[in-house]
């Protein structure tokens, strides 16, 4: 919990000040069907979702999830992507922050829906690919280091990011935060990190989905008095660049990036950003009343209730091939904008955001970014997100979207 009263008289010192942080976006990911497979096999791991997956309808079993393991095949090995975490399906958005005294710099991925702080180590073993593709943190070179003398272990995709709890200087966009807990990782699993531009993960979840209980980067930039207010909001570009990928503003509400008023909805259920939506319609066929979503930064992909899952690729005319639905691509341009009622205000979704297009060589393809991982909830990730200035909320327990300036 953040200590609100003991704030007061040191937040009366500071002037109300936003800190915006620049995002940048991979330019050079390959946007593939089998990053996408991926993509959903990590959401499943994310969301402790690791069973096998399927939904029966009059008793009858009409989806079944394939193995999206790594023997899957590939049409292409030098289009293979194994990007289990970040906004992997055709981007993922990314900043610097530097940890130590004197300063090792790291891009991390800030992650909504997750809440621990992790980066390399130079620990790490010498056949651990993805460790030896990126900046690793080295303890000794530090003056502020303090070990915590425990080990922490992860599980993202086919296998766990392990490692050692280190404590240390963090600092985002020039503000300092003291003394915060973060993962030195040792090991990481098979491909998942390897060809990615981010180093590591900055979490900016609640603390109550830390793994060992650690208090995430946000809340001691909040409660050692660094910003003003307990609050965050993404901006993250669609059609951006590896320099100009969106924007993070830190300790309050960027209003240069909004037109009109924001939507607020409080939070449900502490842990993930999760809250309630009226509803989501599809040409005025009703496709969900009064369920729950979970805002992902982390993720490109909508993830959906079964009932829901298979509804929306029928309305959308989408075929099953392969564990995918696929849409002809000739259709999509005349398909109606799914809306999501959020706080009393429609949030609109055309279909050139919905349906992802795929090209491999000479052959393109059109597919479906809705997905089935066992929730019953939504997980609207950045086809969402990216259409909208997302704001998360600590004080007041709540979310808030408006539309882009």
């Amino acid at each position: 919990m953040f200590k609100w009263l003991v704030l007061l008289t040191i937040l009366a010192l500071v002037s109300a000040e936003i800190q915006r942080i620049k995002i940048h976006k991979n330019q050079d990911h390959k946007n593939t069907r089998q990053s996408r497979k991926q993509a959903i096999q990590a959401l499943k791991h994310k969301y402790h979702q690791t069973d096998d997956i399927i939904i029966y309808e009059d008793g009858v079993p009409v989806y079944v999830q394939p193995d999206y393991g790594y023997d899957y095949p590939s049409e292409n090995t030098d289009d293979y992507t194994n990007e289990e975490l970040g906004n992997s399906m055709n981007m993922y958005y990314y900043g610097e922050i530097s940890i130590g005294t004197p300063p090792q710099y790291f891009n991390v991925v800030f992650d909504t829906g997750s809440a621990n702080l992790w980066i390399p180590s130079a620990q790490c073993l010498a056949t651990d690919v993805a460790c030896q593709q990126h900046n690793q943190y080295n303890a000794s070179a530090s003056s502020t280091f303090v070990s915590s003398g425990q080990n922490f272990s992860i599980q993202y995709g086919t296998g766990s990011v392990t490692g050692y709890l280190a404590i240390d200087t963090v600092t985002i966009n020039g503000l300092a935060i003291a003394n915060q807990t973060f993962g030195e990782a040792v090991s990481q699993p098979g491909d998942s990190f390897t060809d990615v531009v981010f180093d590591g993960i900055l979490g900016m979840g609640y603390q109550q989905i830390a793994e060992d209980n650690v208090v995430p980067p946000f809340y001691n930039l909040y409660e050692q008095g660094l910003i003003d207010e307990p609050v965050f909001g993404f901006y993250l570009a669609r059609n951006g660049t590896a320099e100009e990928g969106g924007q993070l503003a830190l300790g309050g509400t960027d209003q240069s990036l909004i037109d009109g008023e924001m939507t607020y909805t409080p939070i449900t259920q502490e842990g993930y950003w999760q809250f309630s939506v009226n509803n989501i319609t599809w040409n005025g066929t009703v496709v969900s009343n009064g369920s729950q979503a979970i805002a992902d930064t982390g993720t490109s992909l909508i993830a959906c209730p079964p009932a829901a899952y298979i509804q929306m690729n029928t309305l959308i005319g989408a075929v099953f091939i392969e564990g995918d639905y696929y849409v002809p691509c000739s259709t999509v341009d005349s398909l109606p904008v799914l809306t999501f009622n959020i706080g009393g205000t429609n949030f609109d979704l055309p279909p050139s955001v919905y349906i992802q297009t795929y090209t491999e060589g000479n052959y393109t393809s059109c597919m479906s970014t809705f997905t089935y991982i066992g929730t019953d909830f939504w997980i609207l990730g950045d086809v969402f997100l990216g259409q909208y200035y997302s704001e998360f909320d600590f004080g007041q327990n709540r979310v808030g979207f408006a539309n882009l300036a």
